[in-house]
């Protein structure tokens, strides 16, 4: 307490008497008596927000580009596919926190040749992290983490897991099934290979499971705005040449990732000194499209620090703090029933070999103004 004056003492006494007598309170700031607040056992404390973190509630692979590379060597064949450096990790990640991976290719043709060519590529990618992971429970069994889909796949309703729990399912889920009609830029094919699988909902809390609550949803499928898609450029063989816009299918992933609703993420091709039997065709526009651009995920080491982890990835996370929501290639909102319709439309046309003359459709908008039709607007501003 600082000093007062003795004057300032007697007032204090005098005050607390004729308080105790009437039953005030004293509180000495009104006689001018500061404390020291240093000096005092009382306290504030700065209120802040804690947000909540949402972790991934699946990755997707678009293509095998995004998730193989090509060995050194003059074979450009499946035999010489390894895993990119830090899948192994991530996808042990997502066992670990129960998020759905799933890997989608629109160029092979079954489920089972697309889970060949990753189980290939796994026994070829020799290393310490990958032979200690253990591949039956990533791509085997009802808890299995990755999930294989193609064009040809038939999109059903999981099957629930404990047959007690099957009230539980939404069973009212709707595939657009298109098959190959439903391929980038359309997100038919993505969204139905989102739809087949289902996950466990995390409740609130921060990231890496801080105070975070107990799971309360029911098992359901993963949203599109908790999704993360990874799309990497075209391999070029020595024998195909250059791929040119008509038949590259990166960009077409992009645009129908964000049609989606998803965050997307490129992964770049650095130029290096291996002679690779492909190159690697970055296309600027796709990168322009997705919310980052990549180099590579990082290592297969857990404890080093990696430039793609969940967490680094959630939202709000390392890239970016907002959820999105279904867009085309400007920013604009889009309806997902809409596109997927026009596209379907657009491509059954081109089926049948029906061409739409556009400048027949504009015919009407391209003539010129009639004079009575001008003078009949011209009386009405004149009222006016």
């Amino acid at each position: 307490m600082r000093a007062v004056s003795s004057g300032n003492i007697r007032l204090w006494l005098w005050w607390a008497c004729l308080s105790s007598a009437f039953g005030f309170r004293v509180t000495p700031l009104k006689l001018g008596i500061r404390y020291n607040a240093d000096n005092t056992s009382a306290s504030t404390t700065k209120l802040s927000m804690v947000r909540n973190i949402d972790l991934p509630e699946a990755i997707v692979f678009y293509g095998i580009e995004s998730m193989m590379e090509h060995s050194n060597g003059d074979s450009d064949d499946d035999t010489s596919l390894l895993l990119r450096p830090g899948i192994v990790r991530l996808l042990n990640e997502c066992r670990d926190v129960g998020t759905a991976a799933l890997l989608l290719s629109e160029e092979l043709d079954d489920e089972s040749t697309v889970k060949q060519t990753f189980e290939r590529a796994w026994e070829t990618s020799s290393s310490e992290e990958i032979s200690s992971s253990d591949l039956q429970k990533i791509t085997e069994g009802d808890e299995r983490v990755l999930h294989f889909r193609c064009l040809n796949s038939k999109f059903v309703c999981p099957v629930p897991i404990d047959n007690e729990q099957s009230d539980e399912f939404d069973e009212n889920i709707e595939f657009y099934n298109l098959q190959s009609i439903g391929r980038s830029p359309s997100p038919a094919f993505l969204l139905d290979s989102l739809r087949s699988v289902h996950i466990d909902p995390r409740g609130f809390g921060g990231s890496s499971g801080f105070g975070r609550g107990q799971w309360v949803e029911p098992r359901r499928s993963p949203m599109t705005a908790r999704t993360v898609v990874f799309i990497a450029g075209d391999w070029v063989t020595k024998k195909n040449g250059y791929v040119d816009n008509d038949t590259s299918r990166v960009k077409d992933r992009c645009a129908a990732s964000r049609a989606a609703g998803c965050r997307v993420i490129y992964l770049e091709h650095l130029s290096s000194d291996q002679i690779l039997p492909v190159s690697i065709e970055d296309d600027t526009d796709a990168m322009s499209l997705c919310d980052a651009v990549l180099d590579s995920f990082g290592n297969n080491n857990p404890r080093d620090l990696q430039p793609v982890s969940l967490d680094a990835i959630s939202t709000p996370g390392d890239y970016w703090l907002n959820p999105p929501n279904p867009r085309d290639d400007i920013g604009n909102a889009v309806s997902l029933d809409e596109i997927v319709a026009y596209f379907r439309a657009e491509r059954d046309m081109e089926d049948s070999g029906c061409v739409v003359d556009v400048d027949a459709d504009n015919d009407d908008f391209d003539d010129e103004m009639s004079e009575d039709e001008m003078a009949a607007i011209l009386a009405d501003l004149d009222v006016l």
